[in-house]
């Protein structure tokens, strides 16, 4: 009898140790491990004037408070200088002003950097990379992505063998689509499993490509529709917009667009070859974000026109490579990787553009054309909507409820999400949520597949929660005339008695 009894504790000891050796892969519901690395986007890492050392002096961004410091003493002869129309005048001062700020982030002709400046970033400890959570990838945003595409394949290596996985996912914002896609044109896409390219400049942004072609304008609108932008959710938002309404239709705004249209007139071409052509010019990530049809004309006007004479084949070769390895076939690389494995795009919209060129009443994040984050979504100009002919026969569920968005025409429609009323540029935890959602599933998945995440989605500032767009969630932002009125005098006044306040304090 002891016998059978110590046998079956032996049986039942083995059973334990079984199944206690198969429970955390059917208890966390995944059968590898396959980690996510997330590329950011441009201008979202610090620049050292030594990348070896983190304690050296900050490059980028700009020390903004001794900017305003300097130009403090200066804006009374800047004023001056703009009421007469002294052109030249506010051009040395203004020049002179921020020059000594962007010039330590300039690269060389080659678009290589000319002493050690950069990016600090060591690999994280073996240890510290989870098998199947986020780790991020940093890098220098103004090299080439041919280049840096090679240290994302070094650092996809080190993830893998750190942590076992055969393949990994990949999520990247911004210039970060860029810099992944170039990855996937070079070294394939064998150890990826899903990608999720978020609010990416893949496609380029127009008015990266209006600059570099120099076509440089301000409107009173744009500073109007762009002042709306930033002003998005501010405490005194309906205040505000209300003053810069005015402004814009009692002509004041016009006044403004005349003298700074005046300045650009006298000023450009200086200012581009001065500040503007030194550093984005030789930035050859800058080159990767302007649309494919504004690429002749802007190498024509770079390298044929403001550098005519110069020698910059080197610079010209790399941008080149670029295209040809990666730009020319970017949809066909995409069509593959979707045959492949899982693909997400998620675009955002309900802002105008950047206020500097005339491409300004584009529908976009405020930085990010939404037609070409989404991949070719049709869009109307941000104050407006898509006319009743073009959408007679496209079915409802394409068109995103303020009748802005025609998502049919996407390139992958059934796998991208458009959120409105979310700015390029920041990713809240609401979003990154439904990113690690997208990127845990082990079949690809689309709008379709959760209630929760349909194709058009509404972000709320206020609570960073993501909620299904509706024509009753875009008609209660619509407030009528009165309660615009009402909402901006109970604002007037809550300043009004707070100044009065603070005058009777002192």
């Amino acid at each position: 009898m002891k016998q059978i009894k110590r046998m079956l504790c032996v049986l039942l000891c083995l059973a334990l140790l079984l199944s206690f050796a198969v429970l955390p892969v059917s208890a966390e519901g995944t059968t590898e491990a396959c980690p996510q690395i997330y590329v950011h986007g441009f201008m979202s890492s610090t620049l050292y004037e030594n990348k070896d050392d983190p304690n050296s002096k900050v490059i980028w961004p700009p020390d903004v408070d001794a900017i305003l410091a300097d130009a403090k003493e200066q804006i009374p002869t800047l004023v001056g200088a703009l009421l007469v129309n002294n052109w030249q005048k506010f051009g040395d001062i203004a020049i002179d002003l921020v020059k000594p700020y962007f010039e330590p982030t300039y690269l060389a002709d080659d678009g290589t950097c000319p002493n050690n400046s950069g990016v600090y970033f060591r690999y994280p400890p073996t240890w510290a990379i989870p098998k199947n959570g986020r780790v991020d990838f940093d890098y220098d945003w103004r090299l080439d992505p041919m280049t840096v595409a090679d240290d994302l394949h070094a650092f996809i290596e080190y993830v893998r063998e750190a942590t076992g996985a055969e393949k990994v996912n990949l999520s990247c914002h911004s210039l970060g689509g860029v810099i992944v896609l170039t990855y996937l044109s070079k070294y394939g896409h064998d150890h990826v499993k899903g990608v999720c390219f978020n609010t990416t400049a893949i496609y380029g942004e127009t008015y990266t490509g209006d600059l570099m072609r120099g076509d440089i304008v301000f409107d009173a609108d744009a500073v109007d529709y762009y002042l709306r932008y930033a002003l998005d959710n501010n405490e005194y938002e309906a205040l505000l917009t209300g003053l810069i309404s005015m402004a814009n239709k009692s002509g004041l705004l016009d006044l403004l667009e005349h003298k700074a249209n005046g300045l650009v007139k006298s000023q450009k071409e200086r200012v581009i070859r001065e500040l503007l052509l030194p550093m984005f010019g030789n930035w050859l990530t800058i080159w990767s974000m302007i649309p494919d049809k504004d690429v002749p004309d802007a190498l024509n006007n770079v390298f044929n026109v403001l550098c005519k004479g110069e020698d910059r084949s080197a610079l010209r070769a790399k941008i080149d490579a670029y295209n040809t390895t990666v730009r020319e076939k970017k949809t066909a690389t995409l069509q593959a990787l979707n045959e492949d494995l899982n693909v997400y795009v998620i675009s955002r919209y309900g802002y105008s553009s950047i206020p500097v060129t005339p491409s300004f009443k584009v529908l976009s994040d405020g930085t990010v054309d939404t037609r070409y984050s989404s991949f070719g979504a049709t869009t109307s100009d941000y104050d407006k909507t898509l006319s009743d002919a073009a959408i007679k026969n496209v079915p409802a569920a394409f068109i995103s409820p303020n009748k802005q968005v025609d998502a049919s025409t996407c390139l992958f429609p059934q796998q991208t999400w458009l959120i409105r009323n979310l700015k390029h540029a920041t990713t809240p935890q609401s979003v990154w949520k439904l990113i690690d959602l997208l990127l845990a599933q082990d079949t690809q998945a689309t709008v379709d597949s959760f209630p929760e995440y349909p194709r058009f989605l509404n972000y709320d500032e206020t609570t960073d929660t993501l909620s299904a767009d509706t024509a009753e969630a875009v008609k209660s932002e619509q407030l009528s005339f009165f309660e615009r009125l009402r909402l901006f005098f109970q604002q007037l006044k809550q300043v009004l008695e707070m100044l009065f306040a603070r005058l009777k304090k002192n």
